[in-house]
């Protein structure tokens, strides 16, 4: 202990944080693994490099189109390119085509520079051998649409290098590399959208309020100092696992790339680390009180005795007759709106109990003024992603630790000044 409720119960609130951002973390990157989105933000990001925008005279389309593309542009695909021509035809290439796994997700998550470079060459040129490679090059660029600002650049670039072809294929190369750094930052909106999602979903599932937690943690020294426990356990059994996810947290479209191989092994490694969380995330559910699920039958008494269980309460309600009963529910139970979702008649032969529908109760729930706050505040903390707050979780502990040290001796100078002659003067003025 610390004597300082404050810290402890910021560290429980960290920890909570980082159980279950990390644990949206390990989903984001299952679905990023199993759909492949690595390899999805490359082939959006070689669309735009390829294919043409549509001209839209309209405002408001444009505005909707555009964000019609925020989410599209997570499954590679978007609403408003076209010209494709030369985007088939560089997939088409051999050095392209075979760099993919061939199964389901069979486009390539990694592109080289040099690469791209020669695919795009072998794309555009014609297959006259009378000509040299700079002049099939111009040849095969007039054949796109006259008006294609793909064709423009590249004729661009063409006239930059002087026609000298090892100049054309730095720039073709410097074209790529330009791309694909914004394109890391493309990615990274995309699962920073997803993360959000997930976590959620996660927030509704697990019942993870932001007051609610603090006002426990405030009020309930068991279950603040068995969170801090857990916490510093935490940190020291999984610093490894959470080094991994920042590592991976740095990796950008153009260092990765994903065999059928490494896809397994890599959602294997995930769905260990992903058992490990949920016994965690149980235990401080367990800890918090927080175990929302309704049953869809539930037990009454006609009389206010004490609940059999320690974590039940007894809900007052009325029935439309006048009648009123005793409800058993778990502790964590909103009494207020579970009443709002409890039936006004009993049905006879009932055996005491009531039928309800849970997912009514956890609606009126989220949404309710109480909760709805809470929500929000845990949803934008888990999108800090989970190495913001180990890093944060470990700094407190730190803080925590050194306090104990430094109360240690101020505790013995204490007993030592409590001597009587040291206290002497204290009692004096006391009389």
């Amino acid at each position: 202990m610390t004597g300082n409720v404050a810290l402890d119960v910021v560290i429980g609130l960290v920890f909570i944080y980082l159980l279950y951002s990390l644990y949206a973390t390990v989903l984001m990157e299952i679905v990023a693994s199993f759909f492949g989105l690595r390899a999805r933000n490359l082939r959006y990001a070689i669309k735009r490099m390829l294919m043409d925008e549509k001209t839209h005279s309209n405002s408001l389309v444009r505005l909707g189109i555009r964000i019609l593309n925020s989410f599209l542009s997570i499954m590679g695909r978007s609403g408003n390119l076209t010209n494709d021509t030369l985007y088939q035809s560089f997939f088409k290439q051999p050095s392209i085509k075979y760099l993919g796994s061939g199964g389901v997700n069979s486009s390539p998550s990694y592109l080289s520079a040099e690469n791209f470079s020669k695919s795009i060459m072998d794309a555009i040129k014609t297959n006259d051998p009378d000509v040299s490679v700079l002049a099939s090059i111009e040849e095969g660029l007039m054949k796109l649409p006259e008006d294609s600002e793909t064709r423009i650049h590249i004729q661009s670039l063409l006239d930059d290098a002087n026609n000298d072809l090892a100049k054309f294929r730095i720039l073709l190369e410097q074209w790529f590399n330009d791309t694909m750094d914004r394109a890391t930052g493309w990615y990274k909106r995309s699962t920073q959208m997803i993360l959000m999602m997930v976590g959620f979903a996660l927030v509704i599932s697990f019942n993870v309020d932001t007051l609610a937690i603090i006002k426990k943690l405030a009020n309930d020294t068991n279950a603040r100092d068995q969170l801090v426990k857990m916490a510093i356990d935490f940190t020291e059994k999984n610093s490894s696992s959470i080094a991994a996810i920042k590592e991976k947290s740095k990796d950008t479209v153009k260092n990765i790339t994903q065999s059928v191989q490494e896809l397994n092994k890599r959602l294997d490694s995930l769905q260990l680390l992903k058992k490990s969380l949920s016994e965690d995330i149980q235990n401080s559910q367990n800890l918090l009180s927080s175990q929302w699920n309704l049953s869809s039958v539930l037990h009454y008494d006609t009389s206010a005795s004490q609940p059999v269980h320690k974590d039940s309460i007894h809900v007052t309600h009325r029935f439309k007759n006048g009648d009123i009963v005793y409800v058993i529910v778990h502790k964590s139970i909103d009494p207020t709106i579970l009443k709002s979702v409890l039936p006004r008649k009993a049905k006879p032969d009932s055996s005491f109990s009531l039928t309800i529908r849970p997912f009514i109760y956890q609606l009126y729930y989220v949404l309710s003024f109480d909760h709805v706050w809470g929500y929000l505040l845990t949803v934008l903390a888990l999108s800090l992603g989970a190495p913001f707050w180990f890093d944060l979780l470990n700094k407190l502990i730190r803080l925590r630790s050194s306090k104990s040290v430094t109360t240690e001796p101020e505790l013995k100078s204490g007993a030592a000044n409590s001597s009587p002659v040291n206290n002497r003067a204290t009692l004096n003025r006391a009389g």
